[in-house]
C-alpha cells in the first residue's frame, strides 16, 4: 500500500469517527439512559451519561477503510486473486462477531448489569470466533503450521496444533487488552484513550514494517484499517471520555491485532508490539496472585496505570509515558517484520 493510498484510509476514517461520533453517541447513551438528546454536551466535561459502546464506532470505521483499501488495492493488482478477498472477508467477519458479543456486554453493563457473562464463557466465545477464523485462513489458502522465532532461530513447527495454539494466544491477548482497559468493565479504574492508544501505535509499526517489505497486503490492510479506526475513536474516547471503548472496542481491536499478525506471517509480534499491553496485564495477574496469596498489595492499584492514577499521575501523563515505552515496542515490532522478510 502506498503512502497516498494508506492516507486516504486512514483520513476516511479519522473524519468518519468524529461525524459518526455525533450521531451514534445519543443513540447509545439512550440505550443507557433511556433518553434520548441529540446534544452531547461538553466535550472536556462528563455528566455521567457516556455509553460504552465504542466498539461499534471503531468496526464500522474498520469496514469502510477495509473497503477504500481494497478497491484501491484491485485496482493497482495488489491482491493477489480471491483467495486475498477472502483471507480479508474472514478477518473483517471475525472481529464483527467479537464485536457484537462486546455489544451485548456493553449494553447490559450501561444498564447496570455487571454479572453478563463468566470470563469462562467470554474467553470460550473468543476462542472460537478466533479458531474458526484461523480454520478460515486456512480452507483459503494460508497453509501455515509454524511460527518464526528471533535471532535465526528459524520455524517452531505446530503442524496441526498451529490454529488452536494460535486461537489460544489470541485468546489471552484479548484478555490482556480488556485489562488495559478497565478491569471488571469498571470505568473509573481505567485511563480513558489508553487502550486505543497503545493499539493504534502497535498497527501503526505492523502497517509501517509491512510497507517497508512490501509483503503481505492483506494483513497491511486490515492493520491500517485498524488504525484509522483506533485513531477516529480517540476523537471521543480520550480523557474526558464522551464514549468508552469498552468490552465491543477491546474485542474489535485485539481480534484486529491477532489476526494482522497471523497474516503477516510473524506471529511472535503479537508478542513484541503489543509489549506494553501484555506488562499492564501481567501487573494486574501479579497484583492478584499476590493478594490471594499473602493477602498483600503490589501496587496501588488492580493494574499499573491504575498504580500511576491512585499516585496522582493526571490520565495524559500516563497515557504519554505509556506511549513511549509503546513505541519502544513498536519499533522493536518493525524490525521483527523486516526481519522476517529474510524468510520468505
Amino acid at each position: 500500500m502506498n503512502l497516498t493510498v494508506l492516507s486516504l484510509v486512514t483520513g476516511a476514517e479519522l473524519v468518519l469517527g468524529f461525524t459518526l461520533g455525533r450521531v451514534l453517541i445519543p443513540f447509545f447513551r439512550k440505550l443507557k439512559t433511556g433518553r434520548y438528546d441529540p446534544y452531547i454536551g461538553d466535550r472536556f466535561r462528563q455528566d455521567g451519561s457516556e455509553p460504552r459502546m465504542g466498539g461499534a464506532l471503531i468496526f464500522i470505521c474498520m469496514v469502510v477503510g477495509t473497503l477504500i483499501g481494497t478497491a484501491f488495492f484491485s485496482s493497482q493488482g495488489e491482491l493477489y486473486g480471491r483467495a486475498d478477498l477472502r483471507l480479508i472477508l474472514t478477518a473483517v467477519a471475525a472481529c464483527g462477531v467479537l464485536c457484537s458479543l462486546g455489544l451485548r456486554e456493553d449494553i447490559l453493563r450501561d444498564k447496570g448489569v455487571f454479572a453478563v457473562m463468566k470470563p469462562l464463557y467470554r474467553n470460550a466465545c473468543r476462542f472460537a470466533v478466533l479458531l474458526a477464523a484461523l480454520y478460515g485462513f486456512k480452507f483459503f489458502g494460508l497453509a501455515r503450521t509454524g511460527v518464526l522465532l528471533p535471532f535465526r532461530w528459524g520455524y517452531l513447527e505446530l503442524g496441526y496444533l498451529y490454529q488452536p495454539v494460535m486461537a489460544l494466544v489470541g485468546m489471552l491477548f484479548l484478555s490482556a487488552v480488556t485489562v488495559c482497559d478497565c478491569p471488571s468493565g469498571k470505568t473509573e479504574l481505567g485511563t480513558d484513550g489508553l487502550c486505543p492508544t497503545l493499539l493504534m501505535l502497535f498497527f501503526m509499526s505492523i502497517t509501517a514494517g509491512l510497507t517497508v517489505t512490501g509483503l503481505h497486503p492483506e494483513a497491511q490492510l486490515i492493520s491500517s484499517a485498524a488504525m484509522g479506526a483506533a485513531g477516529g475513536f480517540l476523537f471521543w474516547g480520550l480523557h474526558p471520555s464522551k464514549l468508552f471503548f469498552g468490552e465491543s472496542g477491546a474485542n474489535v481491536l485485539g481480534a484486529a491485532a491477532v489476526l494482522s499478525c497471523v497474516l503477516s506471517g510473524a506471529e511472535l509480534l503479537l508478542i513484541i508490539g503489543g509489549g506494553a499491553i501484555l506488562t499492564d496485564a501481567v501487573c494486574a495477574f501479579l497484583q492478584y496472585a499476590v493478594f490471594r496469596t499473602k493477602k498483600k498489595l503490589l501496587f496501588k492499584g488492580y493494574t499499573l496505570h491504575e498504580h500511576f492514577k491512585n499516585k496522582g499521575r493526571g490520565e495524559f501523563q500516563i497515557i504519554g509515558a505509556a506511549a513511549i515505552v509503546q513505541i519502544l515496542f513498536s519499533a522493536a515490532a518493525i524490525m521483527f517484520i523486516v526481519y522476517s522478510a529474510k524468510f520468505l
